[in-house]
């Protein structure tokens, strides 16, 4: 999967921005550097792309920042993620807790790969890096969620091995602290071992009333999420990306050129691939222009003349014709209602 189709939570970034406003630094400048602006991270649910996450870590490792997740205990490093936190710290057992965690990271980020294999009281954990000349830094934060969820089903937990390929990790003392283990450096793999004898031990404060409650609502963010990573979005990110920039070239058979440029495709392969997913170009710019102009409406306060122009119409009469057409209501209306809902 391209990068690009993947995604972390926009806390992780929030946390480097708050350390680089720590250390002195303009967390402008950070922002800029990845290519996103405050309007991209407001949501609560906002998500960074794969290869802006990488960018970010890029910069950080540069200034040796590190995102301040918490000193290891569940709250501090669950704090940002409370669907995740419901279902990991109320699993009937530690194993299903374990598993869990691995099934609904997503929440946290999907950029690499964490796979298990589990042998009779023993669970190999291996994090895989996505990509080329990576630092391993991140790794351990994983580790660190990983070994404090098995503390708080098993207080008498087994950490046998902590190895990462980096040679070396600032803050590794804390950080080794958190985990509750030496870390060793300058390993073939990234590998977290636990051992525990109360893998299926019933866990004694399970609520399964609350359990049947939770996990519905995370299964049904956990799918937005990955429906997110399929094409059609990246493609849609883009054309919102393009019309910032470049919002005088309005025609969608030139904007498609700009949009494949940007991707790295053929027309061909743009229109191949949406296709597989059941959509068309087309159908993907009218749904963001529509989209765009919806959020300018509401959050702000620009004219309409000048939203029609942010989204690619030169003409604010056909700007308006589309949007009543898609939203059955013309644009000032639609302001004029959510002006008076908030």
């Amino acid at each position: 999967m391209d990068l690009r189709q993947k995604s972390v939570s926009a806390h992780i970034l929030k946390m480097f921005l708050a350390s680089a406003e720590r250390h002195g630094l303009d967390p402008n400048q950070l922002r800029a550097f990845v290519g996103v602006t405050d309007a991209e991270l407001a949501h609560a649910d906002a998500r960074v792309p794969g290869d802006k996450h990488l960018k970010m870590l890029a910069f950080a490792k540069g200034l040796h920042l590190r995102e301040h997740a918490g000193e290891g205990d569940m709250p501090g490093w669950f704090a940002h993620f409370p669907e995740l936190a419901g279902i990991v710290m109320n699993g009937a057992t530690l194993r299903e807790a374990l598993r869990d965690f691995i099934e609904y990271r997503d929440f946290v980020g999907n950029v690499d790969w964490l796979l298990a294999q589990e042998a009779g009281t023993e669970i190999v954990f291996d994090y895989v890096l996505d990509g080329t000349s990576r630092d391993a830094g991140c790794v351990l934060g994983n580790f660190a969620m990983i070994t404090s969820i098995a503390k708080l089903y098993d207080a008498d937990i087994g950490i046998r091995d902590v190895s990462i390929t980096a040679d070396d990790i600032k803050g590794l003392a804390s950080i080794g602290d958190a985990i509750g283990a030496h870390v060793r450096l300058g390993q073939p793999r990234n590998r977290l071992v636990i051992e525990s004898s109360a893998l299926d031990r019933p866990f004694e404060i399970y609520n399964a009333a609350l359990a049947k409650s939770q996990r519905p609502a995370a299964r049904e963010k956990l799918a937005r999420i990955r429906e997110s990573g399929q094409f059609a979005p990246m493609v849609a990110r883009c054309v919102r990306e393009s019309l910032a920039l470049q919002a005088d070239r309005v025609e969608s058979k030139a904007l498609q050129a700009v949009v494949c440029e940007r991707l790295d495709v053929t027309r061909w392969v743009l229109q191949r691939r949406l296709a597989a997913e059941g959509s068309t170009f087309s159908d993907v710019l009218a749904r963001t222009r529509a989209e765009e102009a919806c959020r300018l409406l509401e959050h702000t306060s620009m004219p309409i003349r000048e939203i029609s122009e942010r989204v690619g119409y030169q003409s604010t009469i056909a700007f308006t014709n589309f949007f009543t057409q898609s939203q059955g209501i013309s644009p000032a209306r639609y302001r004029d209602r959510h002006r008076f809902s908030r």
